[in-house]
């Protein structure tokens, strides 16, 4: 009778071995990715677990490095308490840990095949049954925990926020990654500003960016560029679409390069000409108020809640008919597509808008904690405007990652 497992332990082809070292490109030092992985590894001996899984892409990248394009793909990693990390994916993501990762347990299971069924066999024939095991929850896999938990004896604890809260605070090596892609995002942002013309269309504007942005060194990016123009950009979420540029109407526009996976968003806003209506000038006066108020109010210690009630007086003055909201800035971290958000739990708003349930340690800022502080105001069905930086709190106060001109973008 043949292996009946519904795994295997990765083997790269035996041509490979030659080559390993010119095909791993670790995004920071080797000692970087351990540090994390024993403040993890203490994390999960302090809840009194023999191992953690987990099956979010950002953590496990986190972590150990490994990425894909295929940013949906099925990923499992298990963290003892004590000892090395087990990698398990399918056989056709295994060759990105060639180029992406130190773990040297990997594990597959086939391309198209069944995460959860693996994944129980893995958890038998490796003793982990009778375990105390953690499951850092991440409810695009709870099929996958609910199927293994069910097949596996052990004594399952979900666990929510471990890894999140791990990797809240940036090590000074990931904030010069995220000032590296805010050099790229500013670039993109002067490109969009000199593309503002008449005759032009949003799609114009969004080439100039993206060429400026892709052209100088930015990776894929986790939010692909919005530009809204017109009506339409006082509609959320609405994006480039072939739309001429009139002249009068608003230009809003959102773009975040990215480098290592770590991406720096700015928002800008602007005119062809004098805009037609007063209110959408005040609107921008609000947004810019709010923004630069969060950043000045940024320190260790400050309460995210009071904080953006403060920074928010004058943008919640708005008349009625303007969509205002009271997020003033979220996590920034690895970003993948689709979105480029980092720790969910981790924000700078007012009590409406938080999250919950989040973890009692963010109701304060900490040094490494890096945010897209940003402010949106939409006249809506008629005008949005907006503005945006990337900002970490530093020992003393906060830094600005993305830097260019604030001022409305006046185009005559």
């Amino acid at each position: 009778m043949g292996d009946s497992r519904r795994y295997k332990v990765f083997e790269p082809p035996a041509h490979v071995d030659a080559i390993r070292g010119d095909l791993l490109r670790l995004t920071f030092p080797i000692e970087e990715y351990r540090g994390r992985y024993r403040r993890v590894q203490r994390m999960i001996a302090e809840a009194g677990l023999d191992y953690l899984f987990s099956t979010y892409l950002p953590p496990v990248c986190w972590i150990t490095g490994y990425e894909t394009l295929a940013s949906g793909a099925p990923v499992a990693l298990v963290i003892p308490a004590e000892g090395e990390p087990t990698l398990m994916i399918d056989d056709f993501e295994a060759f990105n840990t060639l180029t992406s990762s130190w773990v040297e347990d990997v594990v597959t299971f086939p391309w198209a095949g069944n995460t959860t069924v693996a994944l129980i066999d893995l958890a038998k024939d490796r003793g982990w049954a009778g375990k105390r095991l953690g499951w850092d929850y991440n409810r695009m896999a709870v099929d996958v925990f609910q199927g293994v938990s069910d097949a596996v004896d052990a004594e399952w604890v979900p666990m929510r926020n471990v890894l999140e809260e791990a990797r809240s605070q940036k090590s000074p090596a990931e904030i010069e990654q995220f000032r590296r892609a805010g050099r790229l995002t500013v670039l993109g942002i002067q490109a969009a500003r000199e593309a503002i013309r008449p005759g032009a269309i949003d799609t114009d504007i969004a080439n100039a960016a993206y060429d400026a942005i892709i052209g100088g060194g930015s990776e894929r990016m986790g939010w692909q560029p919005v530009v809204t123009v017109g009506k339409r950009s006082g509609i959320p979420h609405t994006t480039f679409r072939r739309i001429p540029i009139e002249p009068g109407e608003s230009i809003l526009m959102e773009f975040g390069a990215c480098v290592n996976r770590y991406t720096a968003p700015m928002i800008r806003a602007g005119f062809l000409g004098q805009p037609n209506n007063p209110l959408w000038v005040e609107m921008w006066e609000g947004c810019k108020d709010a923004v630069e108020n969060t950043i000045r109010l940024m320190r260790p210690g400050a309460e995210v809640t009071p904080l953006a009630e403060e920074a928010s007086v004058l943008l919640f003055s708005l008349p009625e008919g303007v969509y205002v909201d009271g997020n003033r800035g979220y996590s920034m971290g690895l970003s993948f597509p689709a979105g480029w958000g980092d720790c969910p739990g981790l924000q700078i708003a007012t009590t409406q808008y938080l999250p919950s349930p989040r973890p009692a340690s963010y109701t304060t800022l900490k040094p490494g904690h890096t945010f897209h502080v940003r402010a949106m105001a939409r006249h809506v069905g008629f005008a949005g405007v907006g503005v945006s930086e990337t900002v970490t709190v530093t020992e003393d106060g906060a830094e600005v990652l993305t830097s260019t001109t604030r001022e409305l973008a006046i185009i005559e």
